[in-house]
């Protein structure tokens, strides 16, 4: 996590920039994007149809039990958004027209939301754009099949005319507001009505007349369509859309026509369900009449005593479950044109009939132990009771109907309509401010992360390890001392400007004088005491680092030779204050000149190889004998060759030098050098048969360094007793 820290303080700045551009193009989109509005209805569906009086309601269910049947919210939500009702409110409101200023591009219609009465220059009125207040309506507009969809554009005229263009035109037609036209064109007529037109002459409207099919089933998938609650019946129909008006008007619409298709509905059943019954009236009567006759002519020709309570009682029973009996069966009978005989209604139909027939047998079974003449008496009073009952409550429930057909009381209401919505509820600009920071933020770390994954170098000794399986022998922290000397090297050329020399308690000699003690282990274990230093591409301070080695060795006893064995490129000389002289290209082209060509104690116990002039066949003259024979010479009469190599990626000079050294060290920048190059370089080495001893972490820069790392070492990690160890 410190490493990550770290990495992420290091590019402060990038994450900064990236996250205020992320966070500035959120604020365009919340500021500029046309808000969202949100317009809703309530409606209450009532679970029976409300007709006046129990009565009514039960003699409608038993005739008819589609009209008192319950209505469930899943049926009526379906009802609510199915074509039917969604049509109606898209022909109510011409929703297939949409016309709209013709705004300038991106912020047009922002402005003119916000900023309606400003006085606009007339370049930007140009090509019609609307700034300010300008408005269309049109009653009507009628395209060829073909046409709808395509855009048409209406500009306004002087004396409340118009003219009509589009791509399916081949000129322009003009008309005049307020009256119906007709303009001819090749795909058929277009027939055109604009009731207002407000707008200065030249001023654009856009104008699009889509298909009715695909608007209807555009806005049968845009209804949001909801039961308040659990069971409420309650049903809350939600649209939203850019036009606050417009999605307003549109809920209230498809409410309005929604109750009154309900109420329909219930008028038509009730309509169907008194016609039944008048069709019933005239045999009701009739039979009615003439259970009367039969029983008056059977008075009249039996002496009859008082029935009795009992047989009265019995009487009363019978009467009514015949009147269910005859009930029942008529439902039946309604049912069986509707519904197979197998129909879970007629069934539990069938039942009820059965149920009340067994009633009525075991009633008839109590009355045959009465008296004949009283049998008699009671069966026709039973029928008087019982056809006289049924054409009265036929007639009451005949008026009943009447009364609910004329008021077309329906089963739903509208409880809630929808105003005109004042606030959007998108875009919600804090919020987009908000998600937009912290987007911001998150884009700015991974492409800092993905930067230094690709491109950043190393800067933590513990990634080169873990990555190239390489030891990290020596961590060198930049020093502004060395700055101050290469300063003085333009001025004063002559003078030595070796850190080691002029600043000799500086940390990042202090570093090299503890790689010292681990080289020398190092050397005990290898095959000579030839030392190579290479790095994998230029300007990493490989030179700057072997030439304060060399002083440090001879330093502390060591008889060193050190050699520039950049043939193409080497500087070294530069360092000591030498003037350019013969050197390694010379001695390699006459070995015999090896030992003059060496400069002798250029420091105590340190003599010093140039480079030469430069050759123009360096990797040829290394990859004679006489450089391996030269090396193995020196590598004798010295305690260590300290040799700088040419970058090991750049040129094969330093490929062709490594076999013969011993040890080999790989030069790596801070921040700089990428782990692919350390790993490129040590594979290289290998195609040769050498083997990478370790790395030097050149110019590391506490500030610069991870949060891991001064979390673990804190700011006295390259300080030294008295010195200054302040870094950049």
């Amino acid at each position: 996590m410190g490493l990550l820290i770290g990495r992420l303080l290091r590019r402060w700045m990038l994450i900064a920039a990236i996250a205020g551009s992320v966070m500035a193009l959120g604020g365009l989109y919340a500021f500029l994007s046309e808000p969202v509005y949100q317009a809703n209805i309530l409606i209450k569906v009532d679970d029976t149809s409300g007709a006046p009086t129990s009565t009514g309601r039960d003699i409608l269910s038993n005739v008819s039990p589609s009209f008192d049947a319950k209505s469930t919210a899943e049926g009526e939500m379906q009802i609510l958004g199915s074509k039917l009702i969604v049509s109606h409110a898209v022909d109510a409101l011409k929703l297939y027209i949409n016309a709209k200023p013709h705004y300038f591009p991106l912020i047009g219609a922002w402005v003119a939301r916000y900023y309606k009465s400003l006085p606009w220059p007339h370049f930007l009125q140009a090509d019609g754009y609307a700034w300010a207040n300008e408005a269309i309506d049109i009653a009507s507009l009628d395209v060829p099949k073909d046409m709808e969809g395509a855009g048409l554009t209406i500009t306004a005229l002087e004396d409340g005319r118009y003219s009509l263009d589009g791509d399916q035109l081949d000129a322009p037609v003009t008309g005049k507001v307020g009256v119906t036209e007709r303009f001819d064109t090749r795909q058929g007529v277009i027939t055109l009505r604009v009731d207002r037109l407000v707008g200065k002459p030249g001023a654009a409207f856009d104008v699009v007349r889509s298909s009715r099919q695909d608007v209807v089933a555009d806005l049968q998938k845009a209804l949001q369509i909801t039961e308040q609650g659990t069971k409420s019946n309650v049903l809350s129909l939600t649209l939203r859309g850019r036009d606050p008006a417009r999605v307003s008007a549109t809920v209230n619409e498809i409410g309005r026509e929604y109750v009154r298709q309900n109420a329909d509905r219930k008028a038509v059943i009730a309509a169907n369900s008194l016609d039944f019954l008048q069709s019933q009236m005239p045999a009701m009567k009739q039979q009615m009449e003439e259970a009367e006759a039969r029983y008056n002519a059977y008075r009249n020709t039996h002496t009859l005593l008082d029935i009795g309570e009992e047989n009265r009682i019995a009487l009363k029973n019978a009467s009514e479950a015949e009147i269910q009996l005859l009930t029942l069966r008529r439902t039946r009978s309604e049912l069986s044109s509707k519904f197979r005989a197998m129909h879970p209604s007629i069934v539990a139909v069938d039942e009820q009939i059965a149920s009340m027939q067994n009633y009525l047998d075991d009633l008839n079974e109590r009355v045959k132990s009465l008296p004949v003449d009283e049998q008699g008496a009671l069966r026709l009073m039973r029928e008087v009771r019982v056809s006289s009952d049924l054409y009265s409550e036929l007639r009451k429930n005949i008026e009943e109907l009447r009364l609910i057909r004329a008021g077309k009381v329906g089963a739903a209401q509208l409880i809630d309509a929808s105003d005109i919505p004042k606030h959007p509820i998108r875009p919600i600009k804090s919020l987009i401010l908000l998600v937009s920071a912290l987007l911001g933020v998150l884009v700015g770390v991974g492409v800092t992360l993905m930067l230094d994954h690709l491109f950043a170098g190393v800067t933590e000794p513990e990634d080169i390890e873990a990555q190239t399986g390489l030891m990290v022998y020596a961590t060198l922290p930049l020093s502004p001392k060395q700055r101050e000397l290469e300063k003085q090297a333009e001025t004063e050329p002559e003078r030595q400007g070796l850190l080691a020399l002029r600043f000799p308690g500086d940390p990042t000699v202090e570093s090299l004088r503890s790689f010292r003690s681990a080289l020398q282990f190092a050397i005990l274990g290898a095959r000579n005491n030839i030392v190579m230093l290479a790095g994998p591409l230029p300007e990493i301070g490989k030179s700057f680092v072997t030439a304060n080695l060399a002083t440090i060795l001879a330093a502390g006893g060591k008889r060193v030779l050190l050699v520039d064995g950049d043939l193409r490129k080497g500087h070294l000389h530069t360092s000591f204050g030498c003037a350019l002289a013969p050197g390694l290209a010379e001695a390699l082209v006459h070995p015999d000149s090896f030992d003059k060509l060496i400069q002798k104690q250029i420091q105590p116990n340190l003599d010093f190889l140039q480079a030469g002039f430069y050759p123009s066949n360096p990797s040829e003259l290394l990859m004679g004998k006489n450089f391996s024979t030269l090396m193995t010479a020196a590598s004798n009469h010295y305690d260590i060759v300290l040799i700088d190599s040419a970058p090991a990626l750049a040129v094969s000079d330093a490929g062709i030098m490594a076999p013969i050294a011993g040890s080999i060290f790989l030069v790596a920048r801070f921040g700089q050098t990428r782990i692919g190059e350390i790993e490129e370089s040590t594979k290289r080495f290998a195609q040769t048969g050498a083997r990478v001893s370790g790395v030097l972490l050149n110019g590391f820069s506490l500030r610069r360094a991870n949060y891991g790392h001064a979390s673990r070492y804190g700011s006295h990690a390259y300080t030294a007793y008295k010195y200054d160890a302040s870094v950049q």
